[in-house]
């Protein structure tokens, strides 16, 4: 136990509930959205986004999965699946045999900014929707505050 008041710990562990609620509510109307409109889902989007910004638009299979948080298996099964359609190219990691980097083309540029202008729609539609200016700017630092905690 801490020796924060009980009243603190309370008001805690209900904003966490109402943040982990609409946080989940919030993804799940995103991807549905993104799904039925444009046969993408979220974790293909992340995927497509973080090759985009990346370096020559390549990372290693690894930096990939950290960055949109997926486990190398479940990493390695949608980039085969971005692959078959053309958007991805994979290699061996020219500095370790043993490491795959994976590469946007041209039609996965193409792929993502489809993708893209669906899905801003979206998160302006739901997202943008319930905040001021200055709200999202407390909930950007706020949210960069976790993030920093939790990534090493």
């Amino acid at each position: 136990m801490t020796d924060r008041p009980l009243l603190a710990e309370n008001r805690t562990l209900d904003a966490w509930r109402r943040y982990f609620e609409a946080s989940q509510l919030l993804i799940t109307r995103l991807d549905e959205a993104l799904r039925t409109e444009t046969g993408s889902d979220l974790g293909e989007f992340n995927m497509l986004v973080s090759l985009a910004e990346a370096p020559e638009r390549t990372l290693t299979l690894s930096a990939l999965a950290r960055r949109v948080v997926f486990s190398i298996p479940r990493m390695s099964y949608r980039v085969n699946q971005l692959l078959e359609r053309g958007w991805v190219t994979k290699r061996a990691c020219p500095n370790d045999g043993r490491a795959s980097e994976v590469t946007l083309t041209d039609a996965g540029l193409e792929r993502l900014r489809h993708v893209g202008s669906v899905h801003r729609e979206h998160i302006a539609q739901i997202f943008d929707a319930s905040l001021d200016l200055t709200e999202a700017e407390t909930l950007a630092e706020l949210t960069e505050r976790m993030r920093a905690r939790l990534t090493p």
